[in-house]
C-alpha cells in the first residue's frame, strides 16, 4: 500500500478499533466467503470483481477491529446473496457457519437496530433501503463499503473507506 494511504488506514484502525467496523452488504459477502469459502470467490457471479487476494486484504483489515457492525438489512441481503452463490451441501456447510455469526447474541457481529423514522426520503431514494439504514445508523463508527454512492453519501460526516480505493492502494486492481 502507498505510505500515505497505509498511514490513513492505520489511523482509522487506532481510532475505531474498540468501536468496531461497519460493513455494507457487498463487503460483508466478500468477507464471509474470504473467511469460510475463499475458493468460491473467483467465478462467483456476485463476487466476480474480486479475487482471493482482495478477500485476504479485507480479512486482514477487518480482523484489526474488536467486532463487525451490521444491520439486520445487511445480514438479510448477505444471507440471500450467499445462498445464490452456493447450493446444496455447500450452502448447508456455509449456513452452519453463518447461523451462529448472524443469529447469536455472543457473535462477533453486532447488530445495529434502526428507528425507521430516522430514514430520510432523499437517502432512501438515492441509496435504497439497506444503504439508507446504514447511513442513518452509522453514528461515529467507521464504514467499509464498496458502494461508491454510499461512500459519497457518508463521507464528510463520517469516517468511511471505499474498498476499491483500498484495493488500488494495495495494488490489487
Amino acid at each position: 500500500m502507498s505510505t500515505s494511504r497505509d498511514r490513513h488506514l492505520t489511523a482509522l484502525v487506532s481510532k475505531h478499533r474498540a468501536r468496531g467496523i461497519f460493513l455494507d452488504t457487498n463487503v460483508m459477502l466478500l468477507f464471509i466467503f474470504a473467511v469460510f469459502m475463499p475458493e468460491k470467490i473467483e467465478g462467483s457471479k456476485r463476487l466476480a470483481k474480486y479475487d482471493r487476494e482482495a478477500g485476504h486484504l479485507l480479512v486482514d483489515y477487518v480482523e484489526r477491529f474488536d467486532f463487525v457492525i451490521a444491520t439486520p438489512h445487511v445480514l438479510a441481503e448477505t444471507s440471500n446473496l450467499a445462498r445464490q452463490n452456493v447450493r446444496g451441501k455447500l450452502w448447508t456447510a456455509l449456513s452452519e457457519q453463518l447461523f451462529p455469526l448472524f443469529c447469536s447474541s455472543g457473535s462477533s457481529v453486532v447488530l445495529r437496530s434502526v428507528d425507521l423514522a430516522d430514514i430520510k426520503f432523499a437517502a432512501f431514494s438515492a441509496l435504497g433501503l439497506t444503504d439508507s439504514v446504514i447511513a442513518a445508523t452509522l453514528g461515529d463508527n467507521l464504514l467499509l463499503t464498496d458502494d461508491f454512492d454510499l461512500f459519497m453519501a457518508v463521507t464528510g460526516r463520517h469516517d468511511a473507506i471505499n474498498f476499491t480505493h483500498m484495493r488500488e492502494a494495495a495494488g490489487n486492481l
